[in-house]
């Protein structure tokens, strides 16, 4: 699992930084993050299979903490200040895009596959 795990990650920071770039000019730039999450999170189900999505989970919601803390430190807010301040749908739909790409990820893993891509003779 360590790979697809990586992969999602490193695709995420590299979309991070393409999408910013190609998307700021065109006043787009608040859909670099969604993006960035879906095409890690697409590779990362991609390269894992069943099981990702979880995983997926758990990777966006460690990448929302660190953030958090992050931005909190930077601007000597505190955590549950700025938690507070956000509008709930820029984290839900960040693990929305999580789950999302995970899942297409494995499901285009099983359609490369063949019908018998869930047996366990697989």
């Amino acid at each position: 699992m360590l790979k697809p795990v990586l992969a999602a990650t490193g695709c995420y920071v590299a979309g991070d930084l393409l999408f910013s770039r190609l998307l700021d000019p065109l006043g787009l730039g608040y859909l670099h993050a969604f993006l960035a999450m879906f095409a890690g999170m697409l590779v990362g189900g991609y390269l894992a299979g069943r099981g990702f999505v979880p995983v997926a989970l758990a990777i966006n919601l460690a990448f929302s903490a660190l953030t958090y803390l992050a931005v909190s430190q930077m601007r000597g807010q505190p955590l549950l200040e700025l938690i507070g301040g956000q509008h709930p749908m820029i984290s839900l739909g960040s693990f929305a895009g999580a789950a999302l790409g995970a899942w297409l990820g494995m499901r285009l893993r099983r359609v490369g596959q063949g019908p018998n891509a869930g047996s366990p003779a697989s």
